[in-house]
């Protein structure tokens, strides 16, 4: 720009501007760095100006001492092996001399060596005098003198004896010991100021080092996603997300989190601080979420039971980003829950965990039943629950028990009002409208059953017989209305713990899932429309994949050594007068106490180590093992059997086979998306772009509809893109 074209415009600048220019040139130093409170502006030559942290800073400038040093301390070596080489080279040329002309040129040419290095040296010293430092002049002057020297020597009397091979090597020792001292390289120091603390900008690197390594190693042809890229970065407080978009029509989300572990390892991370979790409105993208603060690994304490509007929080997700929550009470009503995983990974944990919230909350009346007979799975919840049984004997009692109840409340619930402190009844039916649903409150108390080891229940042939998977599939579908949740746990996903009832598995997981790890690799199953394999999970107990808060991802349960220490303090709630009716004659008579299991469980021990030692039959405990609840305890005479005792009152008939109407899908449980894709198929619309057109939903969307529908026995696929429903509409109260 010419001189009057930059000062017209220097002329437009305000003194305030150009004030902080002229600050900032007399802040420069003569390295190029400008410094401020919280960063450092670092020129490096031929690169634009960077910023960097003062961490970054002092971590660079320690690695460029490091390699000014290194590159010092070599400067001894090589100036003694140029020393050397050119003394070989002399003697050559004075050898080749004296073949050719005579000793007098050999002469001649060994004068001219000598001549020519002493003048190239000193030459050499007077360019670099600037960079020689104080310390070594002296030694840089005896230096030259005694390379020129050598080299002269070498080249008159052979460089290759052992005499001038030790005069080179103690001529250098001796040249260079200062040098070699003052560039040592820095040891540790302990009293040394400590770098500054890691900041966000760290955070910030790593992810644009990772953003690197998924070009290099995840992106290219031939590796895990060939053509994918990452985009949408967002730094979070504890990870970095991306959103992974992939070509069209080359995978899906289930295709790209079978992956998981490849992409792990080709981004250099630990699996367990990988997430991916399928994106809102594109099938085959996801998002992914690499975790830099690992919240989890250290496990998650357990500080007491907490309800919230019908929400129990039960531990974090591992990006930090929320928490993942059991819904027990939505608006639509109660909802029902399923928990999975083997021994010791945490299950049976997560369900003591919700049986606390839900006694914590003063509005629900738990029922424990344990597939196990000794009744071993949950010391806990055995103490907290308002009825707890073993077996299946005892456990179908509470299944006619909530049958009973479900019977009673579907007469009750057209009787009653809503009011600010939950259903009252209906003082004047021409005004008031009764309740569409029963929601739990102190007035009609929710009624949860938590159900562990349904693997061993559904697997029983006793059981079996008496419709016992059918029944609660039955509860599961019509519970929502009338306030009974149904909590299952069992160790996988597979259909057989269900026994074979996908069905029943689809109500119960339909809005609350927790499936903790599972080292069955052949353990693959879709929860609406997507793939969650357990086996994935990190070893260590509490991990899970969760269903919450519109999100399939990773989280850990919070947990305590002991989650009894809370027992004792969780509230009470009686049922109604007319629930507690109608399930009176299922309950024992009087409830077990802790110490009354405690005792029953000593007999049965040493009844056992009885028949061990003398091989007598055990009649006694066959005979009490056989008697309605009510009657267990009372003396009996030994000549009398289980035959021939008579119950003090009848036994209730089976439940009957379940009406149409009661079995109907409950339709108003459903999610928005699903019931709307169902009411297009009843509207006639069986094509799959037909619904998307009838909805105004995305394609997508409903795919996983139409696949849950599916398992929810709905809908049936009849041709490819066409489908059709099974059910007739449900009729609601």
């Amino acid at each position: 720009m010419p001189r009057q074209q930059r000062t017209a415009a220097s002329a437009n600048l305000s003194p305030e501007a150009l004030a902080r220019a002229l600050q900032r040139l007399v802040d420069e130093d003569h390295d190029g760095t400008v410094a401020s409170s919280s960063e450092v502006t670092v020129r490096q030559p031929g690169t634009v100006m960077r910023k960097a942290t003062p961490r970054q800073a002092a971590l660079s400038d320690h690695h460029d001492r490091l390699r000014s040093e290194s590159a010092a301390r070599r400067t001894p070596y090589l100036a003694t092996a140029a020393t050397a080489a050119t003394g070989y080279l002399g003697w050559g040329l004075t050898e080749l001399a004296g073949l050719a002309a005579g000793p007098g040129a050999e002469l001649a040419a060994v004068t001219g060596i000598g001549l020519a290095s002493a003048s190239a040296l000193a030459g050499a010293r007077a360019l670099l005098r600037h960079r020689v430092p104080a310390f070594w002049r002296r030694q840089s002057y005896a230096g030259a003198a005694g390379a020129a020297a050598w080299i002269t020597t070498a080249s008159a009397v052979g460089p290759a004896s052992w005499t001038m091979t030790a005069l080179l090597a103690g001529g250098a020792a001796a040249t260079w010991a200062s040098w070699m001292k003052e560039h040592a390289i820095p040891d540790v120091d302990r009293n040394a100021t400590p770098l500054p603390a890691p900041s966000e900008d760290t955070d910030h690197e790593l992810g644009d080092t990772l953003a690197q390594r998924w070009a290099d190693n995840v992106s290219r042809q031939g590796k895990a996603l060939p053509g994918a890229l990452l985009t949408d970065r967002v730094d979070l407080a504890r990870a970095i997300r991306w959103t992974v978009r992939t070509p069209a029509g080359d995978v899906s989300f289930d295709d790209v989190f079978s992956r998981r572990n490849r992409i792990a390892a080709a981004l250099g991370v630990s699996a367990k601080n990988l997430m991916l979790e399928p994106h809102a409105d594109n099938e085959a993208w996801a998002y992914l979420t690499v975790i830099v603060r690992d919240l989890l690994s250290g496990g998650i304490p357990y500080h007491g039971p907490r309800y919230d509007n019908g929400a129990i929080p039960l531990g974090p997700f591992a990006d930090g980003e929320g928490d993942m929550v059991f819904h027990a009470v939505e608006e639509i009503g109660v909802r029902n829950g399923l928990v999975t995983g083997e021994p010791g990974s945490g299950k049976s944990a997560c369900l003591e965990a919700i049986g606390l919230g839900l006694k914590h909350s003063g509005v629900w009346h738990v029922l424990f039943g344990d597939g196990d007979p000794d009744g071993g799975s949950s010391p806990v919840l055995n103490d907290i629950s308002d009825w707890a049984e073993a077996g299946p004997h005892r456990v179908l009692a509470q299944l006619e028990a909530i049958e009973a109840a479900l019977e009673i409340r579907s007469l009750l619930k057209s009787t009653l009002t809503d009011s600010p402190d939950g259903p009252v009844p209906i003082t004047d039916p021409t005004q008031q409208s009764p309740v569409r649903k029963l929601l739990p409150s102190a007035t009609i108390p929710g009624l949860a059953w938590i159900l562990d080891e349904l693997q061993r229940l559904s697997s029983d042939s006793w059981l079996a017989a008496r419709d016992f998977i059918p029944r609660v599939e039955r509860v599961v579908r019509i519970g929502r209305k009338y306030g009974v949740s149904v909590i299952v746990g069992t160790q996988s996903l597979l259909a057989g713990d269900y026994g074979n009832s996908t069905v029943l598995r689809g109500y119960l997981m339909a809005r609350n899932l927790l499936a903790f790890r599972n080292q069955n690799r052949s353990e693959n199953a879709v929860v609406g429309g997507l793939s969650v394999a357990p086996g994935s999970l990190p070893a260590g107990g509490g991990y899970c994949f969760a269903i919450a808060g519109g999100r399939l991802s990773m989280g850990r349960v919070a947990w305590a050594p002991d989650l009894g220490e809370w027992a004792s303090a969780v509230n009470t709630c009686p049922l109604d007068e007319n629930t507690a009716l109608a399930m009176r004659e299922f309950r024992p008579a009087f409830e077990q106490n802790p110490s009354a299991r405690f005792s029953a469980q000593i007999e049965k021990l040493q009844t056992w180590r009885r028949k061990k030692e003398t091989g007598a039959p055990i009649e006694p405990a066959s005979v009490a093992s056989s008697l309605p609840a009510f009657m267990q305890g009372l003396e009996i005479p030994a000549a009398l059997g289980a035959k021939n005792v008579i119950p003090l009152r009848p036994r209730p008939a089976p439940a009957p086979h379940p009406t149409t109407e009661d079995s109907a899908p409950d339709i108003d449980g459903l999610p928005a998306t699903q019931q709307a894709v169902l009411q297009a198929l009843r509207d006639g619309h069986h094509r799959s772009g037909e619904i998307v057109k009838a909805t105004s939903l995305k394609a997508p969307a409903v795919s996983k509809a139409l696949a849950a529908l599916a398992d929810l026995g709905l809908a049936q696929k009849i041709a490819h893109g066409q489908w059709e429903p099974t059910a007739a509409p449900d009729k609601t109260g």
